[in-house]
């Protein structure tokens, strides 16, 4: 019972009576909070806490029966969440209060409603609903309780982020992180959990506008949004002209090729290059070789006269491997020398009087590779293709 107690007495300011305001025109949840505390000022007069206020203005009688039904019902369902908060029925009264708001925005059903909110720990929609209550509470108010309001809302304040929505064109759907929070323009700041939000406008006949940011607790943060009429699409190119090219001869009937192809001539010259080039290097080598048989022949002559190798020795044998060698060496690079020739004729005479690419159903030209072999006892150009 001193727990219900303390709870009645600290709600007494909430204690409001719904029909001591009218029902303020239907706000978005989005435009429903605000950053600025607007209210009485400090010498403004009111009734006690949980006294019935006197009405701020003159209101207007209803535009329409619906509407003062639906105002009766908002003021019932808020006495009946008044007594069900006083009764210690936490949930139920938010239910109630959420129930009134829905009918009728006012700055009592705001001020209830964040009350049972901040207890719940909704602390983004507390903020929301006291910012209403702020800027709505009417001159003639109670100080205190205006007062109150902002302090919880200075407080609940410093546990959200907020953003400001501003765009170029109107009527844009606004989400964060892909939920609807209300169309352009916003008259007030947007409160939200602080984190990353990604902020994205869309609008028929515009390009999306999209921005990321990092939302701190505590602090305002701006999302400029510029949506773009869609690009027009490019132009395609005129076609070129088309070219004038002369007749292409009909191929003979029955010849097998229509010209030389490059890719042959290109391996023939290759190939004849490649011969001359291992032609001059066994020709280099043959002549190395010669040079060391002279010296080991003068070596010999110098130990044992001009008979020297009339009797077998190692030194005689070396000789002769020599003189081989550098024989072996020379006629490889004749015959190199040779090949490369040859090649280079029959290239030639491709390049006059041969086919190129073969017709339909003829055998397809393979690659030529050529490559010297050298070794111990002599080298060669092996040649390799199919012409």
């Amino acid at each position: 019972m001193k727990a219900r107690a303390r709870r009645a007495r600290a709600a007494g300011w909430l204690v409001l009576v719904a029909g001591a305001v009218a029902a303020a025109p239907p706000a978005a949840r989005a435009q429903g909070a605000a950053g600025s505390a607007q209210g009485a000022p400090a010498s403004a007069q009111a009734a006690p806490a949980g006294a019935q206020p006197a009405p701020a203005v003159a209101q207007p009688a209803p535009a329409s029966a619906e509407a003062a039904q639906a105002s009766r019902d908002a003021d019932a369902a808020f006495a009946r969440g008044k007594e069900l908060y006083r009764l210690g029925k936490l949930d139920a009264a938010y239910e109630q209060y959420r129930t009134a708001w829905s009918l009728k925005q006012s700055y009592d059903i705001a001020a209830n409603l964040a009350n049972t909110e901040l207890q719940r720990g909704m602390k983004v929609e507390a903020a929301e609903h006291l910012a209403f209550c702020l800027r709505s509470f009417p001159a003639t108010g109670n100080a205190a309780q205006h007062e109150q309001v902002r302090a919880q809302f200075r407080a609940v304040r410093k546990e959200v982020g907020s953003i400001v929505v501003k765009a170029n064109v109107d009527g844009a759907e606004v989400s964060f992180n892909g939920t609807a929070v209300g169309r352009t323009p916003f008259r007030h700041e947007v409160f939200v959990k602080p984190g990353t939000i990604a902020v994205e406008a869309r609008l028929a006949g515009h390009e999306p506008a999209r921005v990321t940011l990092e939302i701190p607790a505590g602090e305002v943060n701006t999302a400029d949004l510029t949506l773009l009429p869609p690009s027009a699409p490019e132009r395609p190119a005129p076609p070129a002209p088309p070219r004038a090219e002369a007749p292409v001869p009909a191929p003979r009937e029955g010849a097998d090729t229509v010209g030389p192809r490059p890719e042959v001539l290109i391996a023939g010259g290759a190939v004849a290059g490649a011969g001359v080039i291992a032609g001059v290097i066994l020709t280099a080598l043959a002549v190395g070789r010669d040079g060391d048989a002279d010296e080991q022949r003068d070596a010999l002559v110098r130990e044992g006269g001009p008979a020297a190798c009339a009797v077998d020795s190692p030194k005689c044998a070396a000789l002769r491997d020599a003189l081989e060698g550098a024989a072996d060496l020379k006629n490889a690079a004749l015959w190199t020398f040779v090949g490369a020739g040859a090649v280079g004729l029959a290239t030639g005479a491709y390049a006059l009087w041969g086919g190129g690419a073969p017709r339909q159903g003829a055998v397809t030209a393979r690659a030529v590779t050529a490559a010297p072999v050298v070794t111990a006892g002599g080298g060669a150009l092996l040649i390799r293709g199919t012409w």
